[in-house]
This record gives structure tokens, C-alpha cells and sequence, in this order.
């Protein structure tokens, strides 16, 4: 059966767009903000008060007003009491609560197919240029569409097409950049469509299907088109099942050094390294890194502190010793160093083993270009390709760095090395339910936590602050004084000036509502987890007591949420035993 290349005509083009990023309030925060600006109450007063409305979606509007700052916590004994603040007393009585959105500039590109207008995002269309189209031959048919019916875009198609969740476009910079031609392409095997966006308009269906007909009339042998799904499909239990055993958390220091020391004299082509900061500490690396780089392992190094005006970072300062380093070995060939920061927190080492052909990832709070491997940290090691591969492509994500700066080549090739990595088979062995998470995801996870625990919840930071109150103290806080499971919070130290009578006097007022703080020395706590009862568990680059996840930065914060037996039980049995 011979396979069908439909090739149409595709225009590129990128505009710089002005974006209002944010979400609006609902009816329901709004009315929960005025049932507080007349009098404190408690979660449950306000369920009962909205008519039995389930207390999580009470806890999930309360949290947003209280990033707002428009509601503040106030603890009454036992009971957890909230409070509109002034501003919050302020607001409540607006027609509409103003909109909690950011105005940001941002270049987008974007792909518009030549006969039917369709929009779509860069990514969602097979393209490629004039000589890299395949050819006819006796495995393949390549039916070629030429003479674009549209020449310019539609700016509304467009919008709906790139606009992403919380987003409104509200503008097109001037620009006199005219669009650019390209080659789109839809493969066709045994009558199944190839490269069909799930979301692509019918128009576009419909017009791929077309030209496949007419193949189909002059190739008696070739089958009738499978429509493809026009909405994406909801996944299925087993598409989150992949490789994982309980040895594959990695804790405390000396466990990482061995890992990443494993995964450098092990590795055969490639490494890869997203580190959140890079410090003095490398040097101990380094070595081992020119040892991998003389086998003519190819090895790229990500940074992710963020960036200052007119300054240098201490990160971008210890680069430039690596650099100067690796000049004097005549290895600087095999190294790629990003030329600027990607913004993320985010800690990832990736590399393919030349023992086993297999790859490994290892994600979690291990910072693997500053640690001096001494502290408690946690992470997990990643077998399954498809997990391996999703990240390798996260990483091309996150090196698209300043705002309307690409670096073509080397992104192109760490997506191509991804869905290559993607597609190997997996090898056989004990699977779980494992989930990668990005920064959007934790603070509805640890909302998960507090409505699913049955026995306890707890959780790990290196840091305690107040930024984290309302995405993870106030929802266990809450869990714990309704529900009387256990919750335990730990934190390495405290983030910002507060005092040891101020520490004390939290540690007390969230003792009374049931949540245990406790401060972690020896070692030194570094670990970012949550986990809750004996088999869920999530590993991460994200301070939990400590930060709000900034939605505008998807790729900031980097887990793994983990569901298998008893992992959740085992992990606090480890924690607890390397406590000195």
C-alpha cells in the first residue's frame, strides 16, 4: 500500500501582538468577596451560605481573592476565618471586579494555509522547504497543490488560532514584513491521515480530504479516507502509564552526586543539562564533563536565573569561567553553553546510555551545575522514552529565550531529537501513572491533595514564605481543621526577614488549625515534594510554601507527579531517616 503525500501551499509569517494575559473573575469570586466584606465566616459558612456549592470551589475562589489581596486569613481557635481586606471591602461593591490582567508585547508566529485561510500555531503544521518535499516513487505518491488562492492574512483567524488560555489579543504592532512561502504536508497511510491538526477548522478537513479523492480516482488500490478527529480526544488511563520503579527516586546528596555521575561517564552521543543557577560548585562537574565530551559526547548547558538590567548574574559570571575553560582543552566543539537565560527554575539532566541504547532523565529540585551535593534533595529518574522525549522537547521550548529571539537551528534540533527519543519502544518493566507537571499545575495539584487525602498530607520547600499561603498553607490548613487527617509541612529556611518569634508565632497559629510546621537544618532541605496518604506524590523544581506559580511563565517550574503503590509512605519513611 502505497502512501499519499498531499503538499499545499503554506504562508509563514510573525507579528509583534499586544496581549492582555490574566483570567477574569467569575461570579462566584465576586459574591464570595461580598459575603466577606460584611462579615468574616469560614469556608464551610460560606458553602452552606451559597446553597451547598462544594466547599472546593469556595477554597479555589477564596484563593484567588487572596492573591489579589483582597481577603486575608484570620485564625479563631480551631476554625479557619477569612475576612475582606480594605481593598477587598473596596472592590466588592464594583459592578465588575477589575480584571487581574498583564498588558505584554509578544511576537508570534503563525501558518496560514494557502486556500482555505485556516490559521494555525507554528507547530501544529507539517512544513518544510521546496527541496526537502518528497518525491514520487513506487512507495509513495506526492500529490502537489500550487497557485495559493489567498495572498495576506486574516487577522481574526489568526487570533483565535494563537491566542492561548487566559489570553486576549488587543493589537498588531505596525509592521511592513510581508509573508513568506512555504510547503505544508499531510501523509496518508492505509487511508489514515498523517499531520491533521486535532483542532484544524472543517474547511481545512474538508479540503485535504478532496485532494486525497482525486489520488484516490486515478489509484484504484488506495483505501477511503479516515476522517480525522476535528476536537482532540480526552486521554485514556493507560496514556499515562510509563517505566517506574521505587529505586528510581533519587534523595538526599550523595544519591545525586551518583546519579549525575552515572549519567556522564555513561553517556554515548548526547547530554543535557537545565540547571536553575550555575555557581562555583560546576568545577567539581566539569571534569567529568570533558571526559564525556573527549568520548565526542555532544553536551548543551542550559541556565535558567533570571536575567538583570544592565548587570551580569552570578550565572552568567560562572559561564564565562566554563567558557574560558573549555577554550584550552580544544573540546569547545562538543560544548553548546545557551547564550542566555531561559527563565526557568526548572533542574532537567538527559542522556542517552551507551551501554543499555536506552535514555534517562532526571527531574526534581537538584540544581545539577550549583549543587555541592550536601543537601536533601529530591528527584526522579525517567526510563520510558515518552516521557524522555517530551522533555527533550520542553527543553527546545524553553530555549526560545528573549522575547522574538529564536535560535532556529539548534531548537529544530532538539524537537527533532525529542519525537525521535518519543517514538522509541519502551523497554518492559513495572509502570505507574506519572505526569509531568509545569507551573500551572501545582497549585491545582496541591488542591487535589487537599480534597482526595484520606490519612495525611505532606509537603517539602526549601523555603517558606508568604507567597505561598494562599496556594498551599490556606488549602491544607483548611483540609486539616475540617477533615483532622495529619498535615505535616516542612521548609529549609524562611524566605525574607522574619524573625524566630515571628516563625514561632505562625508555627502556633497554624498548630491550632491542625497543620504542623516544622523547620528541617540538618540536612539542609532543599527538596520540593508533595505527597498525600500512601501512593501520590509529586517531585518538583517549585517551592511549594513559598512561591506563586507565575502562569505567564509556563515552563518555570518542571515535576513529576507520581501515582504506585505505597511511594508516598516510603518517601516520608527515607525523608525521616536522613533527618539528623
Amino acid at each position: 500500500m502505497r502512501t499519499v503525500h498531499i503538499v499545499f501551499p503554506v504562508f509563514r509569517g510573525a507579528r509583534k501582538f499586544k496581549i492582555e494575559k490574566g483570567r477574569r473573575w467569575s461570579v462566584i469570586e465576586h459574591l464570595v468577596l461580598q459575603a466577606l466584606a460584611r462579615r468574616p465566616r469560614s469556608a464551610r459558612e460560606l458553602s452552606e451560605a451559597a446553597g451547598g456549592l462544594p466547599r472546593r470551589v469556595i477554597i479555589e475562589a477564596i484563593t484567588r481573592l487572596m492573591r489579589a489581596g483582597w481577603v486575608e486569613l484570620q485564625s479563631s481557635g480551631s476554625t479557619v476565618i477569612f475576612d475582606a481586606t480594605n481593598a477587598g471591602k473596596v472592590r466588592s461593591v464594583d459592578y465588575e471586579l477589575p480584571s487581574a490582567v498583564t498588558l505584554i508585547d509578544k511576537w508570534r508566529s503563525f501558518r496560514i494555509d494557502a486556500h482555505t485561510g485556516a490559521a494555525f500555531r507554528v507547530g501544529d503544521l507539517t512544513t518544510s522547504h521546496w527541496h526537502n518535499l518528497p518525491q514520487t516513487n513506487d512507495e509513495q505518491i506526492v500529490h502537489l497543490i500550487d497557485k495559493p488562492t489567498i495572498d495576506s492574512e486574516n487577522l481574526s483567524e489568526i487570533f483565535n488560532a494563537i491566542e492561548g488560555q487566559d489570553e486576549l489579543i488587543v493589537g498588531v504592532h505596525p509592521s511592513t514584513t510581508r509573508l513568506s512561502k512555504t510547503w505544508g504536508t499531510v501523509a496518508y497511510r492505509h487511508g489514515v491521515a498523517e499531520g491533521i491538526p486535532s483542532r484544524a477548522p472543517k474547511a481545512f478537513v474538508d479540503f485535504i480530504e478532496r485532494e486525497y479523492e482525486k489520488v484516490r480516482q486515478d489509484e484504484i488500490s488506495l483505501p477511503e479516507p479516515s476522517r480525522p478527529a476535528i476536537a482532540s480526544e480526552p486521554k485514556t488511563k493507560a496514556d499515562n502509564s510509563y517505566l517506574f520503579d521505587h529505586s528510581d527516586l533519587i534523595l538526599d546528596g550523595h544519591q545525586h552526586e551518583d546519579a549525575f555521575t552515572k549519567l556522564i561517564k555513561n553517556a554515548d552521543t548526547r547530554i543535557l543539562v537545565h540547571s536553575g543557577f550555575v555557581t562555583d560548585n560546576v568545577n567539581a562537574v566539569l571534569p567529568k564533563l570533558l571526559a564525556a565530551a573527549g568520548r565526542s559526547v555532544r553536551i548543551d548547558l542550559f541556565y535558567g536565573q533570571d536575567e538583570k538590567e544592565g548587570a551580569r548574574t552570578s550565572s552568567e559570571e560562572t559561564i564565562e569561567h566554563i567558557k574560558k575553560k573549555i577554550a584550552g582543552t580544544g573540546l569547545r566543539e562538543m560544548f553548546r553553553i545557551h547564550p542566555f537565560s531561559t527563565e526557568s527554575h526548572s533542574k532537567i539532566a538527559i542522556a542517552d546510555d551507551r551501554q543499555t541504547g536506552s535514555w534517562t532523565a532526571l527531574v526534581g529540585s537538584c540544581n545539577w551545575l550549583a549543587s555541592g551535593f550536601t543537601s536533601f534533595d529530591a528527584s526522579v529518574r525517567l526510563r520510558d522514552p515518552r516521557l524522555v522525549g517530551q522533555l527533550i522537547c520542553t527543553l527546545g521550548r524553553m530555549a526560545k529565550g528573549r522575547i522574538g529571539v529564536w535560535n532556529d537551528a539548534h531548537v529544530a534540533g532538539l524537537f527533532v531529537l525529542g519525537r525521535s527519543v518519543e517514538r522509541m519502544p519502551p523497554k518492559n518493566g513495572r509502570k505507574a501513572e506519572i505526569d509531568l507537571l509545569f507551573t500551572g499545575d501545582h497549585a491545582p495539584l496541591v488542591m487535589e491533595a487537599a480534597r482526595k487525602a484520606k490519612e495525611r498530607v505532606f509537603v517539602l520547600s526549601h523555603q517558606f514564605g508568604i507567597a505561598g499561603r494562599p496556594v498551599t498553607i490556606f488549602p491544607l490548613m483548611d483540609v486539616a481543621s475540617s477533615t483532622g487527617i495529619d498535615v505535616l509541612a516542612f521548609y529549609g529556611k524562611p524566605a525574607g526577614k522574619k524573625t524566630a518569634a515571628e516563625l514561632l508565632d505562625l508555627r502556633e497559629q497554624y498548630g491550632k488549625a491542625g497543620l504542623k510546621l516544622r523547620s528541617v537544618e540538618r540536612p539542609r532541605l532543599h527538596a520540593k515534594v508533595l505527597g498525600w496518604d500512601q501512593d501520590d506524590i509529586a517531585i518538583s523544581s517549585f517551592n511549594w510554601l513559598s512561591v506563586d506559580p507565575n502562569d505567564q511563565k509556563p515552563l518555570r517550574e518542571i515535576g513529576i507527579r507520581i501515582k504506585s503503590g505505597r511511594v508516598a509512605e516510603q518517601f516520608l519513611r527515607d525523608f525521616e531517616r536522613a533527618q539528623w
